[in-house]
């Protein structure tokens, strides 16, 4: 006979749900009060359970589930669809023979330790921080690489940037590239408490407001910031000095970056209050020539793009391949029709700037294991060579003139199934 730990990790899924079905069939049957363990949804006959999706909801929304509000309907419904996705995967991954073995997770941990100068005791207080072992963290780098490895499969060869492209994008995102803006500021901010009625806020906002119009008729803003302002640099007439426009809260920043010098800004409003903000004086800002940033509008657009095409992917492709029977009532999982991705809907991004990134986004395994960088050519415009890196290390380089799709913006003849 064989030994449990010998079968496929499907087949242990299915005996371990049989062998629960048969044990409640050797009690009394519960209440429907007392109900404990519902299966979820049947993918290739394999079923997971609400315990699959609590820990799931757990490990990835940090929420608690409870049965009665999946059976209620209460679940969100994006929730059920990306544990179904993540089952999708697993089962994907298991079908096309992908094996991540624990010396690519070593491999992976130690990259990061080393990037970040972390001890081992560093990185474990930090995961404990998060309500996170060892062991759910070298699952969650296992399923990254696996991902990854889907996307290269399925998705990474198809997509292929032209110069064209890059130039649009570049074109349609001007405020993407420009040297960094730093700014001399003067600054006045009434208080705004979180509690604040909508009346309150009024009173605040028409008080900025009439402060605003006595400097715009001549009166002095350091006057004003001195006898008024409760924010930052009010002893010194609300000046804070030289800043980088970036490290101002998101409001401020995007009006620091419009304002000409000596110009004062409209009432901003921001989680402390309101502010007028005047520019003493402004350095850099300046839009770089298309020349000097090809490369890098080239690989955004080409991430974004990949990024599109993967969320396709498994909307599409992978739903098709597999079979899903959902258990819960008005709740439908189905395959969508592949729609054509155009050049525009990427280029048009709504993103002016990058965020900033904290600690946890560089420690979380959500960025690709393979790393793609466009090699100029002889010239220094951007050529069709890339290189591939794994964990940072360059392992060989291809030719994107070798990519079986057709580059973005580029028309599609009739009967090209869509990418």
């Amino acid at each position: 006979m064989k030994r449990l730990a010998t079968t496929t990790p499907g087949l242990r899924r299915v005996l371990c749900v049989a062998a629960f079905l048969a044990l409640l069939g050797a009690f009394p049957t519960p209440s429907p009060g007392s109900l404990v363990e519902k299966i979820v949804v049947v993918v290739n006959g394999v079923p997971h359970t609400f315990s699959d999706l609590r820990e799931f909801a757990r490990t990835r929304y940090r929420q608690s589930v409870e049965l009665d509000e999946l059976t209620a309907g209460r679940v969100p419904k994006e929730w059920l669809e990306e544990f179904i996705t993540h089952e999708l995967i697993g089962a994907e991954v298991s079908n096309t023979g992908i094996r991540v073995r624990d010396d690519d997770i070593d491999r992976y941990i130690r990259t990061l330790r080393e990037r970040n100068d972390l001890t081992p005791t560093q990185l474990d207080a930090l995961l404990k921080r998060d309500g996170k072992t060892m062991a759910q963290y070298r699952e969650e780098v296992r399923f990254r690489i696996e991902q990854d490895e889907l996307i290269q499969r399925n998705v990474r060869k198809k997509v292929h940037i032209t110069n064209q492209d890059a130039q649009r994008y570049y074109d349609a995102n001007p405020d993407r590239y420009r040297t960094e803006l730093n700014v001399h500021l003067r600054h006045l901010m009434l208080a705004v408490d979180a509690s604040a009625s909508s009346e309150q806020q009024q009173a605040v906002l028409t008080r900025i407001g009439e402060l605003r119009r006595q400097v715009v008729d001549g009166a002095d803003l350091a006057e004003l910031a001195r006898a008024h302002s409760q924010g930052a640099g009010a002893s010194e007439g609300g000046d804070i000095g030289w800043v980088k426009a970036k490290s101002l809260p998101e409001p401020l920043a995007r009006v620091a970056a419009t304002l000409e010098k000596g110009e004062i800004s409209q009432p901003v409003r921001t989680s402390l209050g309101y502010h007028l903000v005047r520019t003493e004086d402004r350095k850099g800002g300046e839009r770089l020539q298309f020349a000097a940033v090809s490369e890098r509008a080239r690989d955004e657009l080409y991430n974004k793009t990949l990024e599109e095409r993967f969320a396709k992917w498994l909307k599409t492709d992978l739903r098709k391949k597999h079979r899903v029977e959902v258990k819960l009532d008005g709740y439908a999982f189905e395959a969508q029709q592949a729609q054509r991705g155009t050049v525009g809907s990427l280029v048009a991004s709504a993103t002016v700037g990058e965020e900033e990134k904290s600690f946890w986004d560089y420690l979380n395994p959500v960025t690709y294991i393979y790393q793609e960088e466009i090699i100029p050519d002889t010239t220094g415009a951007v050529g069709d060579r890339k290189r591939v890196k794994l964990f940072g290390i360059p392992l060989f380089t291809t030719e994107a003139g070798d990519d079986d799709d057709v580059p973005l913006g580029q028309p599609i003849e009739p009967g090209t199934p869509a990418p």
